[in-house]
């Protein structure tokens, strides 16, 4: 089936095809041509509306191996001024740093959702609150008996009390030990006990400041 003609002659194809090569103003094969147009026209047609038109000398034809190639005649192109060129040099130049603007917004609102995304749940949230305000809570509590000159509680105060006795009833029982065990030895020590411990490096209430008299208060 020929191309249906358009107004003017030439087929919407034709058009299409001629108007194409004549914008970008590059050589295509008739199957660059049909993929560029997204199937507009089939290879088939492409090759054989290329081959019209060039055979109208309306567009050049190339041989390259197997291949034909097809372009548009140059001196029919239009070949911006040098102020033309200039404002459209100064156009890219402006789109660039647009561009390159966007994608910093974008680099920054990229970052913004990583934030969010990776923020606390409401869920999450409301739990860490409780958890805090029962931090503050004590704090409070503690604070309060700081200022009344309670610094420990009372529970404290009776395990600390209970590990007292402890020990005194330990140091007692190890006290009336070393007790015996100097008696014995100052019977048939010569010298002076006082003298023995320091040379054996054995600490006595005495020489290390502790208050015996402790061990009888209750």
């Amino acid at each position: 089936m020929p191309p249906k003609k358009a107004k003017g002659g030439d087929s919407s194809e034709e058009q299409a095809v001629l108007a194409y090569l004549q914008k970008t103003n590059r050589p295509y094969s008739a199957n660059d041509i049909s993929s560029q147009l997204h199937g507009q026209v089939s290879p088939a047609q492409a090759k054989k509306v290329l081959n019209s038109l060039a055979d109208e000398d309306r567009i050049r034809r190339k041989d390259n191996g197997k291949q034909q190639i097809f372009f548009a005649i140059q001196t029919i192109i239009d070949v911006p001024n040098v102020e033309e060129a200039e404002e459209e040099e100064d156009l890219i130049k402006e789109r660039g740093e647009q561009a390159d603007k966007l994608k910093e917004e974008t680099r920054a609102l990229a970052s913004q959702l990583q934030e969010l995304t990776s923020a606390l749940t409401d869920d999450q949230i409301r739990e860490r609150i409780a958890k805090l305000s029962h931090e503050i809570k004590t704090n409070e509590e503690r604070l309060t008996q700081l200022r009344s000159g309670e610094v420990i509680s009372p529970e404290e105060r009776k395990e600390i009390e209970t590990e007292h006795a402890a020990m005194l009833k330990l140091w007692s029982s190890r006290k009336r030990i070393f007790k015996n065990i100097s008696d014995a030895v100052s019977e048939g020590y010569p010298g002076k006990m006082k003298d023995l411990f320091e040379e054996l490096g054995v600490e006595t209430d005495e020489s290390s400041g502790a208050d015996p008299t402790i061990l009888g208060k209750k």
